[in-house]
């Protein structure tokens, strides 16, 4: 059965140690924590927290990106997480978003992103890279560390499927979007390198509610859905339908960062009822819990290897409890 993780956005180190402590005693295997400095706690002291609070849980970056950090510094960072943690740690990396405009730089494009991944690969297995001329090798390396990639469009996918052994892909969690977009490109990008599909450990970025109908579990996860169909969007509408098209470019137009991922963001609040449904549809896990299972069997079905469940800012530990104790113990017994 598919395996299910939970992002965390950590506003406080005191939530984020109690958050991790619910973790290790439920059905959830991993940790992705966001990396953004003008929003959230350190990525890295965070994921140190949990560490220290935790025996089993999995600690990842969700995620971190190579122009608000340096290679070097990311592999360093998570190479003493994971020391700390006794070989639990991992690295998702993108392109960025919120923690690269916030100051003022762009994403890193594919090629860019690429270069840094193969860079932090080769950091962490104690091997040498060459920056600017300097020979630079990473002293606490150590252990195995997987390095997955956020990936939606594909060229990344393609890139991501050739370079890594996992895949974040925020593209959606219904199983169509999975076979169309996912599974297509990385296909591609593993016949590159050699490798299958199969080869390819993926998991989807999936915001997750429990509610008595699914028309509330999505309104109560619109300040997630937006800032991900924001990120999803905003170089092309295409993959949407079109008479949506209008809709979902107001959305990117309208986009605040300071708000991003804010259960009191202004903009989720504006978009049309057909927008909500669309992108609860297309991205969440949202409405009652059987509701809630058979998503997440569908995900299974569809060759997902692992699910990480985003749920609202305001009160995740509650939101996870409740997806914890109505969803995932049930489907275990």
């Amino acid at each position: 059965m598919v395996s299910v993780d939970s992002f965390y956005f950590p506003t406080g180190i005191d939530a984020a140690r109690r958050y991790a402590r619910f973790l290790e005693e439920s059905l959830f295997e991993s940790i992705w924590v966001a990396d953004s400095q003008q929003l959230y706690t350190d990525a890295y002291v965070t994921l140190a927290v949990c560490a220290m609070e935790t025996e089993t849980l999995g600690l990842r970056t969700g995620v971190t990106n190579p122009v608000s950090r340096h290679p070097s510094v990311t592999a360093n960072a998570i190479a003493t997480v994971n020391q700390l943690s006794g070989d639990r740690a991992g690295i998702g990396i993108g392109a960025g978003d919120s923690g690269v405009y916030s100051i003022g730089k762009q994403p890193a494009k594919a090629s860019e992103l690429h270069e840094a991944v193969e860079q932090i690969q080769t950091l962490l297995s104690g091997d040498a890279v060459e920056f600017g001329g300097e020979e630079f090798v990473l002293k606490q390396a150590n252990g195995t560390v997987k390095v997955h990639v956020a990936a939606e469009g594909p060229v990344t996918l393609r890139m991501a499927g050739q370079v890594v052994d996992g895949i974040m892909f925020g593209g959606g969690s219904a199983p169509d979007v999975i076979r169309s977009v996912a599974h297509e490109n990385l296909r591609v990008g593993a016949e590159r390198a050699g490798k299958s599909l199969d080869d390819l450990e993926i998991t989807t970025l999936t915001p997750g509610c429990v509610a008595d109908t699914r028309e509330e579990a999505t309104r109560t996860l619109m300040h997630m859905l937006e800032p991900i169909a924001y990120h999803n969007f905003s170089h092309s509408v295409e993959s949407a339908p079109e008479e949506l098209h209008d809709d979902l470019r107001r959305l990117v137009e309208a986009h605040e960062f300071r708000e991003h991922g804010d259960q009191d963001a202004r903009s989720p609040e504006e978009l049309p009822q057909r927008v909500q449904d669309y992108l609860g549809e297309r991205w969440a896990i949202a409405g009652p819990p059987e509701y809630c299972r058979e998503r997440l069997r569908a995900l299974d079905d569809v060759g997902v290897d692992n699910v990480m469940i985003t749920f609202p800012t305001g009160a995740p530990l509650e939101h996870a409890r409740e997806f914890d104790r109505t969803v995932l113990r049930p489907m275990s017994e």
